[in-house]
């Protein structure tokens, strides 16, 4: 009997004949059942895919075309990376099997369209670097230093014009999910952008009917991966051929017709993507973390600000942010109680640039990403931001009490954004658990804080350098008021952690 992990994928192959119709499986194990629908191949062979969420034995009932196929397989304990899917968890994000999951992304849009040797070279590099999650697009993708025809399209082409959403082209879907495969088997997430407005094909001006017909065979085909997340579209409201009554029903109709609820969210340029209840976490592009912060309290749901900038020296301002200066938006993200990620923009003649099209990465921050990661490993739980605002400032302490009520008089009459604008600008990225706090000073440069600590306790100081990636214990004993001593530069994390005593 077939053996398939727990969430790995179970295939059944079957003969299919022209203009049939696309099979589908019926799996039962005890009680627990799946209706899954297939997908055509091409005129003569189709398939379904099955992701098992339960040990044991499965039974299956494939139809195609008139026909019936049963058979078993068995579904064994997971091994190595596979924990299952990622799972929206609160403001934080969690494998199926309950793992938590600290997303640490890269943007690379355009690798999948690339010669089979540049693919393998991404691969290749992503053994070595931190991340766990890139986006990444199903179409082709046409910007400056991404102007190279891909090997294959989505579809076949319709005479006069345009594409034939019924005529999957198998050659490229079989590219895009082998790859989807190989980044599973790194522990990598397959953050999917399903449409996006940078086009010279014609992909972005399909019908609404044909851009449904796309995704109802992009999740039969792709859905039983368990590394997929669906991203509805980069830069979506610069998609100008398409409403946000059309975003809904992308949204609506990738909820409805995937079995497996994986991930959902829409990436924006200007706004972001209104609440649904389909949105699983926000997916935002901002370089002021603010934005972020306030985005989590008002949409209660995880943050990933998934383009903060690139570390590079591209003319496009986007595109040409130090190294430190992205380490440091990442830094006060993960402290706000977010999440963001990586993307790099180095020119190169032969215009093989990371964020287009992989290769190789030249940029300093990815080891300081590895380093903050490690960081965040070692913390139990999660963080949440301790939003208190003008924290340390003695204008707002209560030893000026008619300032802190006259601030809090004029905030209590502020309109609601504004009055979430002024707490995101003003809060301290200070990330708080019961047994720990984490505060990053950003580009401040202080030679010493004053911090207040409970009595009853014993908890331990430590600065962390996020740049030169470095730990240093500065006090095992502290409790009450105490002033310590900074480096004075930036870049600099404060982590006050609980020996004994009452929670931070």
């Amino acid at each position: 009997m077939q053996e398939v992990e727990r969430y790995g994928v179970f295939e059944i192959r079957l003969d299919t004949v022209k203009g049939g119709q696309p099979p589908c499986a019926v799996f039962k194990r005890g009680e627990e059942f799946y209706t899954i629908r297939g997908f055509c191949e091409n005129e003569d062979e189709a398939a379904i895919r099955f992701m098992p969420r339960s040990e044991g034995v499965w039974h299956y009932t494939a139809k195609c075309n008139g026909h019936t196929l049963e058979g078993d397989f068995n579904c064994v304990p997971c091994s190595g990376v596979n924990h299952g899917p990622v799972v929206a968890n609160g403001c934080h994000f969690a494998y199926a099997d309950g793992t938590r999951y600290i997303p640490m992304g890269t943007t690379c849009y355009a690798w999948i369209h690339q010669p089979p040797e540049l693919m393998a070279q991404t691969l290749e590099t992503l053994k070595g670097v931190p991340f766990n999650k890139i986006r990444m697009c199903v179409f082709p993708k046409s910007m400056p230093y991404n102007q190279n025809e891909p090997l294959w399209f989505p579809f076949e082409s319709k005479v006069g014009g345009g594409w034939d959403v019924h005529k999957p082209v198998a050659a490229f879907w079989r590219n895009l999910e082998s790859n989807i495969a190989a980044l599973a088997a790194l522990g990598i997430e397959a953050d999917l952008i399903l449409f996006h407005p940078y086009d010279r094909w014609g992909f972005s001006k399909m019908s609404r009917e044909d851009n449904l017909t796309y995704l109802d065979y992009c999740i039969r085909r792709l859905a039983a991966y368990r590394n997929i997340w669906w991203s509805l579209a980069n830069e979506y409201d610069l998609g100008f051929t398409k409403t946000i009554e059309d975003w809904d029903a992308f949204g609506e109709a990738v909820a409805a017709l995937d079995p497996y609820g994986h991930l959902i969210s829409v990436h924006n340029w200007v706004s972001i993507y209104p609440k649904r209840p389909w949105l699983t976490h926000v997916s935002i592009q901002k370089n002021d973390m603010s934005v972020a912060f306030n985005a989590r309290e008002e949409y209660r749901l995880p943050v990933i600000v998934d383009e903060c900038g690139y570390e590079g020296n591209i003319p496009f301002d986007w595109g040409n942010i130090t190294g430190f200066e992205l380490i440091n938006r990442m830094w006060t993200a993960f402290c706000f109680g977010c999440y963001c990620a990586h993307g790099e923009t180095f020119h190169r003649d032969d215009e093989v640039l990371w964020w287009s099209k992989g290769g190789k990465l030249y940029g300093e921050s990815p080891s300081r990403i590895r380093f903050l990661y490690e960081v965040l490993k070692t913390l139990p739980g999660v963080m949440e931001p301790y939003a208190s605002v003008l924290i340390n400032d003695p204008n707002a302490s209560s030893s000026n009490p008619e300032h802190a009520a006259f601030l809090k008089n004029i905030m209590e009459n502020m309109g609601e954004k504004e009055r979430a604008q002024i707490i995101g600008e003003l809060t301290k990225p200070i990330g708080r658990h019961p047994d720990y706090r984490l505060q990053y000073l950003r580009r401040s440069c202080p030679v010493y804080m004053d911090m207040r600590l409970p009595q009853n306790g014993r908890y331990r100081l430590e600065v962390i350098d996020v740049w030169e990636m470095t730990r240093e214990i500065i006090c095992q004993k502290a409790s009450g008021d105490i002033r310590i001593d900074l480096p004075g530069k930036e870049g600099i994390a404060v982590l006050v952690t609980r020996l004994e005593g009452d929670e931070l």
